[in-house]
């Protein structure tokens, strides 16, 4: 969320003492963590540089039919300018650029020098109103009052503000400080806690004028009370709507906003001031005069402000006008239906509190999220609606000419809470390890709009504020205290301990992940750990993880935590996306980590070694995941850099199958060239049929969708399957040969859907003890060969552990390969 400066100033005065850089520090250190600061310049370059002047005499350039010589008075020296407006005259005041100063045109700009022009000396410019940027008149140089004083910097003559933008990333919890003035209350109670007691205070707002009864926009609120605690509205008219005055524009700038027209910056200024999201609608569009908020059948189609219709799911709080058309998806987004444009002369103006859950799921289930959702989702405060509305009222009114029509709609339909917590100071000394005074901590909790009601012994009653909804419990005012207390203030213990153990239960399983780690970390890899909530939009292009299949939580956080994980792919690209932008040459990461689905026609199977029973129709699975991506090594006098490919990283898994006691040719390769995933996907398949692991280079268009540029290896093992089929495998101990290997070469020649991971299988069947390796070194496929053959360069190592190998033996195994290769794969020996 963006805050401004000169904003935050308005609502405590006593910011205006602290500089903008310092302010950011003491935000941090209270929770309001800033992410970034920025000076704004409402005019760009802010006028430096520029000063008034006065000309004292103009004459003809004398190598110039349209130039002039002038003088000008600055205040500080006379400078001799040489001037191309027709407009220059003696005596006048106009603006001047001195030598240094910058301006403007567009994203272009120019400095000031010290120049000849036609052979005279030019110690500056007389500028006009486009070079100054602050008009659009060209015609001449721009001609101030004769009053206006000489030397003054045209910034201060033109009343120039800067601001500066502090990006403040709000954490879920804190829907208090998503306005200026909750901003501002946290830094009072900060500067009170340092005993500058001061308060923030919002604008004053004048008493609603009276309309006529029976007038304006008639509303019927037909729900439950928990679903519409509050809701508050009023109808206007005689609004002149059209472009906003300067200090709203710059006000909305400064937060990087961008103005549209007076109603609707209106309605923006009051949610950035106080945090309570309004929606206007143009009242003439109303059918029948008449709002109803209530929800509509599941199907009924909607268009919302940018034009995509949206089918209801019969749940979302919806407004609607006296023929039941929606007008207002409430607190998410408005309709296209009762848009205010600047033809807009008579608008009706909502301020209510609406139940978070509904929001929250409305939002979601549409893939909405708006600045109102945002604060309606995490929940408001009821009572907020009355001044937000009043606030917008007196806005209008002042700059709209706005007229009150009818009478104010305000309806509570649930009673204002009245929160109440105990804190305990022994319990606050447990938790924090230090004592704070008492004194200290009354101060700081007065501070934050919590009231003492009783002292009983070491404990407070207290009445908590409604607006903080996430201040509930004990544990919670103990985290306030300390939070305005200053975290640096709690002296550290020297003794510090951490547990970042990924499974509690150290079993055979345990141990042999280590090992794989430890192997893993040998070969250059880094382990990640991902968070096991996802997006859904990862899964909605993808088959083999079906969105039916998603586990959702009831409510999540956000979009892009709202499912749990059915691959670790999308965690690792994520991880990927982040290195790639930050240049890192290369990426080899490795997780271990549970996947989620749900299985409707299964039973569920047991969660991962915990020995308790998942709820019926889940199903969790481990994984282990490899990411290769980028380039290994730099290039040097001694080696090339070499790409991440798809053959290292078989030769990775292949390694983590030996390492774990599992025989590769007891696996299955194929090789499927229909992927959602993988440009072509290689599957390591047991005998029993099921898929150990799945590995290739990833789609484009899945990088695409996590922003990478360069291609992505991925290889995802199930590592319940690999420990057991490791656990069957028996370690055997032999002597080092002493006896010699015999190799021998083979030039195949065969059908080019034929593996090489076949053609091994195939030859060390054939070959039996005596064939020791089958390696490949070259691949021909082109020219000379017919249409769908490739040629293979194969050799094969032989020895024997009991004796050197004969001419007979070998031409035998060789004759034994030869024959099966021919056999079953129709192979011919070149």
């Amino acid at each position: 969320m963006n805050i401004s400066y000169n904003a935050l100033c308005r609502y405590l005065p006593e910011v205006a003492d602290i500089d903008p850089h310092h302010l950011c520090d003491i935000l941090t250190s209270i929770g309001l963590e800033v992410a970034s600061i920025a000076e704004i310049e409402m005019v760009k370059g802010g006028l430096k540089g520029i000063v008034l002047g006065k000309v004292l005499t103009c004459e003809p350039h004398p190598n110039s039919d349209h130039l002039h010589l002038t003088t000008v008075d600055i205040g500080s020296e006379i400078l001799n300018i040489v001037c191309g407006a027709p407009n220059v005259d003696s005596g006048q005041i106009v603006p001047v650029a001195t030598i240094g100063a910058v301006l403007y045109n567009g994203d272009e700009c120019f400095t000031i020098k010290k120049s000849k022009l036609r052979g005279e000396v030019s110690c500056g410019m007389i500028c006009s109103e486009k070079e100054l940027g602050i008009g659009e008149d060209t015609s001449g140089i721009m001609v101030l009052p004769k009053e206006a004083p000489i030397g003054v910097s045209a910034k201060e003559y033109f009343q120039i503000e800067s601001d500066f933008r502090i990006e403040i990333d709000i954490t879920p919890n804190r829907v208090d400080a998503t306005s200026h003035y909750g901003v501002a209350r946290d830094l009072a109670a900060y500067l009170s806690a340092k005993g500058q007691f001061v308060k923030a205070h919002l604008p004053e707002v004048k008493p609603l004028p009276q309309g006529r009864k029976g007038e304006g926009i008639a509303v019927s609120v037909d729900l439950l009370p928990e679903e519409c605690p509050r809701y508050s509205g009023i109808t206007l008219k005689g609004i002149h709507n059209g472009e906003s005055p300067d200090e709203i524009k710059n006000f909305l700038k400064a937060i990087d906003l961008h103005p549209i027209n007076l109603v609707v910056d209106i309605s923006n200024i009051v949610l950035y001031e106080v945090g309570q999201p309004l929606h206007i609608l143009d009242a003439d569009k109303i059918n029948g005069q008449c709002l109803s908020v209530c929800k509509l059948p599941k199907g009924t189609p909607f268009v919302t402000l940018d034009s995509v219709e949206h089918k209801l799911l019969g749940t979302e709080i919806m407004i609607v006008d006296g023929n039941k058309e929606p007008l207002c998806m409430a607190g998410v987004l408005g309709g296209k239906e009762a848009e205010v444009t600047t033809q807009t002369k008579r608008i009706f103006i909502e301020s209510a509190n609406f139940n978070s859950t509904l929001i929250r799921k409305a939002a979601r289930k549409h893939g909405i999220s708006t600045d109102s959702s945002f604060r309606f989702e995490r929940g408001l405060d009821p009572a907020a609606t009355a001044y937000a509305l009043n606030r917008a009222v007196d806005l209008l009114i002042n700059y709209a000419g706005a007229e009150v029509e009818g009478e104010l709609y305000d309806r509570s339909f649930l009673p204002l809470e009245e929160p109440r917590c105990t804190l305990s100071l022994s319990f606050m000394k447990r938790l924090l390890g230090v004592e704070i005074p008492l004194e200290k901590v009354k101060t700081i909790l007065q501070s934050l709009d919590i009231v003492v009601e009783k002292e009983q012994g070491d404990t407070l009653y207290l009445l908590l504020p409604r607006y903080r909804t996430d201040v509930r419990r004990q544990a919670d005012i103990v985290e306030e205290v300390l939070r305005i207390y200053g975290y640096n203030e709690i002296p550290s213990s020297g003794y510090v301990t951490a547990n970042l153990s990924a499974r509690g239960i150290k079993d055979q399983d345990y141990h042999s992940e280590l090992l794989l780690s430890e192997q893993l970390v040998g070969a250059g890899y880094s382990e990640i750990l991902c968070n096991s909530l996802s997006s859904e939009k990862y899964y909605k292009p993808l088959t083999s993880y079906p969105c039916e299949h998603l586990v959702h939580l009831l409510n999540p956080l956000s979009e892009e935590l709202a499912v749990l994980r059915q691959t670790l792919l999308f965690g690792g690209l994520e991880a990927t996306s982040r290195n790639e932008r930050n240049k890192s040459p290369f990426c080899l990461f490795f997780e271990w980590g549970n996947v989620y689905r749900t299985t409707p026609t299964q039973e569920s199977t047991p969660a991962f070694n915990a020995g308790t029973p998942l709820l019926k129709g889940y199903e969790e699975v481990p994984i282990l995941a490899l990411w290769n991506s980028g380039t290994l090594g730099e290039d040097s006098w001694y080696q090339k850099e070499q790409p991440t490919s798809a053959f290292r990283l078989k030769g990775d898994v292949e390694n983590i199958f030996r390492r774990v006691g599992i025989p590769l040719h007891t696996l299955k390769e194929t090789l499927l060239t229909q992927s959602d995933l993988f440009t072509t996907e290689l599957q390591f398949v047991t005998q029993d049929g099921k898929v150990l692991c799945r590995m290739g280079e990833i789609s484009s268009a899945i990088r695409k969708l996590c922003d990478i540029d360069r291609p992505v290896y991925y290889a995802e093992l199930r590592s319940d399957l690999l420990f057991a089929l490791g656990r069957k495998g028996t370690l055997q101990v032999e002597d080092i040969n002493k006896f010699p290997v015999v190799t021998r070469d083979f030039a195949l020649l065969i059908d080019e859907t034929v593996t090489f991971s076949e053609i091994s299988k195939v030859a060390t069947e054939a070959g039996g003890k005596l064939l020791r390796d089958v390696q490949l070194f070259d691949v021909y496929q082109g020219k000379n060969l017919p249409q769908g053959k490739v040629s293979y360069a194969v050799r094969f190592r032989l020895q024997d552990d009991k004796g050197t190998l004969t001419d007979k033996q070998i031409e035998k195994v060789m004759k034994n390969i030869s024959s099966q290769l021919q056999s079953k794969l129709g192979a011919t020996i070149r």
